[in-house]
């Protein structure tokens, strides 16, 4: 008896010597390019300059909060997730519920959805430029953000929803229910932990939208409307200001933080 103890034991150990084995790659690339960058980062925000290297803790921070231009991006960003990424997860959602019970036999739609992500950045910009000419507004780079990732979104929704079984849309149908009815009380309760997941996914790539918007712009000093934490982070790595980058790119990091914990939070208490 203590022998098959011990044997389990022992292959446990192994067991577990071999996962940590396995990760042990991921970790390491983790720290290389992440954990260590970051801490290098966190600690020139801290400093007076590269060269004396004196500490000034958070006064770097209060400097960045307080300018102008930092305000005016870190508006215009979070402005384009709270208006962008809902219209997107909106639309996304109706196309993924039409494309799973509506459109079952056109399969060929749901990889449409898809080109958007193999079309070169700089020629559906180009398209952008003749297609938005002489309009004054921030809507062509919000719309830029919808095309460019309504595919990936339509891709995760969809997959969630063909997983669903079949049988409770019958028993709804058998007691009457409408399909507005049906998707609303049933398919969407019950794909909730994808939707956040496509919210959060949808956040993070609203901070990427920089490369489209620098390119639609064709400057780094966009209209006021258009000028967002990532013009903000290259103009002062342009400049060679390292303090200010790096407290801009800590206060990002935080604020890109609190956002997964929230949405992780709310998923725990309202996708069960």
């Amino acid at each position: 008896m203590n022998q098959a103890k011990k044997r389990r034991k022992t292959i446990k150990l192994h067991w577990n010597v071999r996962c940590i084995c396995c990760l042990l790659p991921s970790f390491l690339g983790i720290a290389v390019f992440f954990l260590i960058p970051f801490v290098r980062v966190l600690y020139y925000s801290m400093i007076s300059d590269q060269f004396r290297r004196k500490f000034v803790w958070f006064d770097n921070f209060i400097e960045t909060i307080s300018n102008e231009f930092f305000q005016l991006a870190m508006k215009n960003s979070l402005l384009l997730i709270m208006i962008g990424v809902p219209i997107l997860i909106l639309f996304a959602l109706l196309l993924s519920l039409v494309l799973s019970f509506g459109l079952k036999k056109l399969p060929f739609l749901r990889d449409a959805f898809v080109f958007p992500m193999l079309v070169p950045t700089a020629a559906v910009v180009l398209v952008w430029q003749q297609f938005f000419h002489g309009v004054d507004s921030v809507l062509p780079v919000y719309l830029l953000f919808i095309w460019k990732n309504l595919g990936i979104c339509v891709i995760l929704l969809t997959s969630a929803l063909t997983t669903l079984n079949p049988e409770v849309y019958e028993a709804a149908r058998m007691d009457g229910a409408k399909w507005f009815t049906i998707h609303t009380r049933l398919s969407i309760p019950m794909v909730a932990p994808t939707i956040f997941f496509t919210v959060l996914l949808s956040i993070m790539n609203s901070f990427r939208i920089f490369k489209e918007s620098y390119l639609y712009y064709g400057s780094k000093y966009p209209p006021d409307y258009g000028y967002t934490l990532q013009f903000y982070l290259n103009n002062n790595f342009l400049k060679f200001d390292y303090q200010k980058l790096a407290s801009s790119s800590v206060l990002t990091a935080f604020l890109v933080l609190a956002i997964v914990a929230v949405g992780f939070s709310l998923q725990k208490r309202y996708a069960r």
